[in-house]
């Protein structure tokens, strides 16, 4: 049985007429089920627990990142296949799952094309796509062999599981995590140039001489350092589209 858990957003009258769509096209395709409406009184997590107590076993996002973040840290430990409906400007993981606004992921569920696929763990946190932090003073060690440190000029770090970053495609299904530092260094005269290291690694330890944030972009939050992140290999079940941008 399908189970759709809506956003608190989509309560939004202007929502209304796609959701009417969506919700007839789902009805047409057979897999109509049960909606749950999320609100500021609907705390997430007992409201998936009380479902998944119920027998439900596959649960479809209606909404966006933030949502689908939201739900995986339930979700994650549980045998249990999730998919999603995007709806609204923030849905950067559906793109990479090869999934379309709107009515049109209806079809995709439809097809139910299943990929096991990792997780990154941030502190005991999972994430589906990236993190990102200033690296300006901070130090990563990498699977307690090497260390990274990151002390001159700007630098960004982004840690990815599934992700298309600068022209590549990051598999999330690889047991393994990109780490890009960009560094940006300035010259005389106002130039500055920078540069781009490219890390595969399977566990990093974060940290500096003050905390520093990290931000997860699934769902906009932010943990500090220090940060413990590791790969969980394959442990969601996802429903993706032949557009996805991994194997």
């Amino acid at each position: 049985m399908y189970y759709y858990l809506y956003d608190s957003c989509l309560g939004d009258k202007k929502y209304n007429n796609i959701i009417s769509r969506i919700e007839t096209r789902l009805t047409d395709l057979g897999i109509n089920g049960k909606i749950n409406r999320l609100s500021f009184l609907k705390n997430i997590y007992s409201v998936i627990s009380e479902e998944i107590k119920r027998g439900v076993k596959t649960i479809i996002i209606v909404g966006d990142d933030k949502t689908l973040g939201e739900a995986i840290n339930l979700i994650g430990d549980l045998n249990v296949t999730i998919g999603i409906i995007p709806i609204g400007p923030n849905n950067k993981i559906a793109k990479l799952l090869g999934i379309p606004q709107g009515e049109e992921a209806c079809d995709i569920l439809s097809s139910r094309i299943i990929k096991k696929i990792d997780l990154g763990v941030v502190n005991n946190y999972y994430f589906i796509t990236s993190l990102e932090l200033d690296g300006k003073n901070a130090n990563i060690e990498c699977d307690n062999s090497y260390i990274i440190s990151s002390n001159n000029g700007e630098n960004i770090i982004t840690i990815n599981n599934l992700n298309y970053y600068q022209g590549e495609n990051i598999d999330p299904k690889d047991g393994q995590i990109d780490i890009f530092i960009k560094n940006t260094q300035r010259k005389i005269l106002g130039k500055s140039i920078s540069t781009l290291s490219h890390f595969i690694n399977k566990k990093l330890v974060i940290t500096g001489p003050k905390t520093l944030p990290i931000f997860i972009t699934d769902e906009k939050k932010i943990i500090k350092t220090p940060a413990k992140i590791t790969v969980a290999p394959k442990k969601l079940k996802i429903i993706v589209g032949k557009k996805r941008c991994f194997n």
